[in-house]
Order: structure tokens, then C-alpha cells, then sequence
């Protein structure tokens, strides 16, 4: 839609999961245990505003990693939490799993790749701690990598173009999203397209609740109910 998310977290403490934002993952991983290869070309459009469904689109078991971070408590070095991060869209997507001071496995275009950051920890050592955080950083990345996530902000909007956005919401976005399941609430108002900046807040999955077997539902309304088509931009 019109506002920016930011990159997207999952922190495991034990058994509970914990929704964050804004986990920065910066080290370089050396160590490849497995090629996931180059994605394919013309990955599909969704809107920015649907970053922070990512998760749910792509349905990840993270029951696993639970099990593989009570395993890793009885080590030597107790680990507080396990970090699930991702980052970037299409072909710069990025899917990350940290065991912190212990592991780090990263999934990207380039294969998965996990590096030791315990003393005397081999990059070898750490994947074999750590099967479940390649599966899931491989998962992620393989259904993730599939989507190029798209800023449609326009700050500089003109007159003109604040009552074209209000009509094509109210009159076609709107009833098109909701004529495919999509439950979105009321449309917005005239005031709600005042100024480019009250504009930019507009979002109709701003409430977007997903339930099991959703995905198909929802990718199928994107293609057919674009947030912003081309003319509008």
C-alpha cells in the first residue's frame, strides 16, 4: 500500500514466539551446507503493507526450532532465545535463524550458509547443532523469495490524484477485496484523502486477519484487486 514496514522477526524464548521488528543480522557466513539455487526470475507483487503477513503466508513450523532450542539449553552455554529473521523481497531476499554467541544460519540466493560463533565452535559443529534452523531458514527462503514486496508511497501526490486514489478505493479496491473473502472493514471517507500524508495511512489490510488455508484466497485478490494499478501511480 502506502506506508513502509520494516524488516520482519520472530524471537523464540523457550516455548513462547514473539513478534518484533527491526532485528539488524549483519555478520558474513562462510560455511555452505546447502545450495538452494537461483530463484526464478518475475517473482510476484505484493504490497508493502502485507510484509508483516509474510509468516503466516508461508505457514513455517517453528514447533521445531522450539525443540531444537531446549536441546541447546542442556549444553554448556545456555541460550536465552533463537532470533527467525527476514529481510529484503524477490531476488534480495534474505531468511535468518540465530542461536546468539552460538550459531547463525542464513538462507539466501546464493545457498545456506551457517557460521560458529562459540569458541571452538567449527562452522561443521554448528550445522550439525543446528539441522532444524537450516530447514527452516531453506522454507522460508523457498516460499519467501517468491514475493517482490513493493513501496507504493507517493508523498507528492497532487490534488487530482488524491480524489482519483478515494474513487478507485471506495468504488473498485474496496468491493473487489471483499468480493474474494477478503474482510477489510469499511472503506475510507473523503477526509481520509484530504493531503497526501492522511493518504499514505490508507490501508485495507490494516486489520487483515488469516486463517488457515488463506493463502490462496488472498494471493488470488492481490492479482485481481491491485492496491495502486498502474494508472493511479
Amino acid at each position: 500500500m502506502r506506508r513502509r514496514s520494516t524488516r520482519q522477526a520472530v524471537v523464540l524464548a523457550g516455548a513462547a514466539l514473539v513478534v518484533a521488528a527491526g532485528l539488524v543480522v549483519t555478520a558474513a557466513l562462510a560455511f555452505p551446507v546447502h545450495r538452494v539455487g537461483r530463484i526464478a526470475s518475475g517473482a510476484t507483487a505484493l504490497p508493502d503493507t502485507l510484509r508483516p503477513y509474510a509468516f503466516s503466508l508461508c505457514h513455517p513450523d517453528l514447533g521445531s526450532l522450539s525443540a531444537e532450542l531446549d536441546a541447546l539449553q542442556t549444553r554448556e552455554t545456555p541460550v536465552q532465545y533463537m532470533a527467525v529473521t527476514t529481510d529484503g523481497s524477490g531476488g534480495s531476499f534474505t531468511a535468518t535463524v540465530e542461536a546468539p554467541g552460538v550459531w547463525r544460519v542464513q538462507a539466501s540466493r546464493a545457498g545456506v550458509t551457517v557460521e560458529g560463533e562459540k569458541i571452538g565452535l567449527g562452522d561443521s559443529d554448528a550445522a550439525a547443532q543446528a539441522p532444524e534452523a537450516v530447514a527452516v531458514a531453506q522454507k522460508l527462503y523457498d516460499c519467501l523469495s517468491k514475493y517482490r514486496f513493493v513501496d507504493e508511497t507517493t508523498p507528492l501526490a497532487t490534488s487530482s490524484q488524491l480524489v482519483q486514489w478515494y474513487k478507485y478505493d471506495t468504488v473498485v479496491l474496496w468491493p473487489c477485496l471483499a468480493a474474494h473473502g477478503i474482510k477489510v472493514g469499511d472503506p475510507p471517507t473523503r477526509a481520509d484523502f484530504s493531503d497526501p500524508f492522511r493518504a499514505q495511512a490508507v490501508n485495507p489490510f490494516q486489520n487483515l486477519q488469516l486463517g488457515a488455508g488463506s493463502r490462496p484466497k488472498l494471493l488470488a485478490a492481490v492479482r485481481q484487486c491491485p492496491v495502486r494499478p498502474s494508472y493511479l501511480r
